[in-house]
């Protein structure tokens, strides 16, 4: 079997250096996401001389599963790898969060050998950077209107995260939860308070880069994320109160003109199937949904 270990904050150095020579844009490959969702997904790697990086996990069905290999080396031994692991463990071989451009590797380090099954609630939505900092044209009128209503309304200013003002992020999120009905009963707000209070814990060790909106004193929204390749930039999470007209697309452009204005693409990652969520995200037009799903062997 490889020799996988869980993943810790400490492993962050080792797994991001993998990352940053990755040119796939999928949310995927962003150790921040990889480290606080890891209560979820009980996530391991391995790293095996510095040529390939290997990630197990386990999906929303107890079946576990593998991220494409990260590395320089020969992409079929690395297949081969993963597979006799999966077969020592008495399991089915799986890779999951696949894109297209990675299926074609996978073919042509073994062709006709694997299957590819896309998934539409993992596709993930990114954005021209310019047209979010920006918003020109009509198709846009909607979310200048927002944002010129909230500068009209309130009186407000925009500021990095530091690690002052995280307990009043983690103020808001707790308001968020209970505008939500709470976050302790639905088991998704519940992974996502464990995954919020480990980012927050662990904010500058993990190189996250952060905004917020703060009004009277207090903050009322906040975004976060961090690099995914040389041209795009992943955003992590961003919450705001509803109560605060128009805080959402106020959020949404700050964060990108004070934080992505140096990468092409805004990566907002998917919308799980949430109908609301998918409406939202088409609003801002990507202009690309990144293909995702899972190979398996024929």
């Amino acid at each position: 079997m490889l020799p996988f270990t869980p993943v810790t904050i400490t492993d962050r150095e080792i797994i991001q250096a993998f990352f940053n020579k990755s040119v796939f844009r999928n949310c995927d490959f962003s150790f921040s996401n990889i480290f606080s969702w890891k209560h979820l997904y009980n996530t391991h790697f391995v790293a095996i001389e510095n040529r390939f990086l290997y990630i197990r996990f386990q999906v929303a069905d107890d079946c576990p599963g593998y991220l494409f290999p990260l590395g320089d080396g020969d992409l079929k031994t690395a297949l081969e790898s993963m597979m006799q692991d999966a077969a020592e463990r008495h399991t089915e071989f799986r890779l999951y969060a696949v894109t297209q451009e990675m299926f074609v590797l996978i073919e042509q380090a073994m062709p006709g050998r694997f299957q590819y099954e896309t998934e539409r609630d993992w596709f993930e939505y990114i954005y021209s950077s310019d047209d979010l900092i920006y918003l020109v044209g009509k198709k846009y009128q909607p979310k200048r209107n927002h944002i010129n209503k909230f500068k009209r309304t309130y009186q407000w200013e925009y500021l990095p995260i530091t690690k002052e003002i995280i307990p009043d992020c983690l103020k808001l999120y707790e308001r968020w939860c209970a505008e939500n009905g709470g976050c302790n009963s639905e088991q998704s707000l519940i992974e996502e308070r464990i995954a919020t209070q480990t980012v927050f814990a662990n904010y500058e060790q993990l190189g996250l880069t952060g905004g917020a909106l703060r009004m009277n004193g207090e903050i009322v929204a906040y975004s976060y994320g961090q690099p995914l390749t040389a041209d795009t930039f992943g955003v992590h999470a961003e919450k705001c109160l509803y109560e605060i007209d128009g805080g959402f697309a106020m959020m949404n452009q700050q964060f990108a003109e004070h934080n992505c204005a140096d990468y092409r693409y805004i990566n907002r990652e998917e919308d799980l199937g949430l109908e609301s969520l998918r409406q939202a995200k088409m609003s801002y037009h990507p202009v690309l949904l990144l293909e995702k799903g899972f190979v398996k062997e024929k």
